[in-house]
């Protein structure tokens, strides 16, 4: 069993920005989880959240957070909405925030878990958003809190021009977090940079529904 206080302090000593644990002290997990799994909260401990979804790594989720830009006016596309605890986080960080979430009851219940936060800031949809087909204006910084198996390469044109993808990748064991950017655009050359080692769900749709096919028994 953790803390928040020891939580923060974890967060400290890996040298996260402050603006992430200034976010990660504002927006308590008890507002997003059931309080069942309480000793749970700020672990590494999975907790459900239904339709067999679970929660993501606090301390991967931070790491991530961490290598957003740190100018205020960011735009940002969050990729698997989740429970909304990482929506709540990145509403404290960016300017703006779109978020997707595959099932649509948990982009529902996300929904009404900011609302009561009430955070101003945040757009929610439902679908996949692996395969957007509506016309975003352009992110500064799109986040996947789930494991691709290979580059999002098909979201690289809802990015400006320095704009980023960071993203979990690898199998479904172990990954990295990615990070992936704009080298030449006009000669389809990105740059893809690897940071810590995490643990994701495989996301679903065109990154991830392959490698869930070659584990099936």
């Amino acid at each position: 069993m953790s803390s928040k206080k020891q939580f923060i302090k974890l967060l400290r000593n890996n040298k996260i920005r402050k603006k992430v644990i200034d976010s990660c002290e504002r927006i308590d997990q008890d507002d997003f989880f059931d309080p069942i799994f309480k000793k749970s909260f700020y672990t590494e401990d999975p907790i459900p959240i239904g339709y067999g979804e679970t929660s993501d790594p606090p301390i991967a989720l931070a790491r991530m957070l961490h290598l957003l830009p740190s100018r205020k006016d960011v735009r940002v596309l969050e990729i698997g909405t989740g429970s909304g605890y990482s929506t709540a986080l990145l509403s404290q960080i960016a300017s703006q925030v779109v978020t997707i979430e595959y099932h649509e009851n948990l982009g529902v219940a996300a929904k009404e878990h900011l609302l009561k936060l009430s955070i101003p800031n945040v757009k929610i949809f439902a679908g996949d958003g692996t395969a957007l087909e509506a016309a975003f204006d352009p992110f500064d910084a799109i986040l996947i809190f789930a494991a691709c198996h290979k580059r999002p390469l098909a979201l690289m044109r809802y990015l400006k021009s320095d704009g980023m993808i960071i993203f979990p990748m690898g199998p479904p064991h172990q990954q990295q977090i990615t990070v992936l950017g704009i080298e030449d655009d006009s000669a389809g050359v990105y740059r893809t940079h690897f940071h810590d080692f995490c643990t994701f769900q495989p996301i679903r749709g065109i990154y991830g529904i392959e490698l869930l096919r070659s584990y099936e028994p």
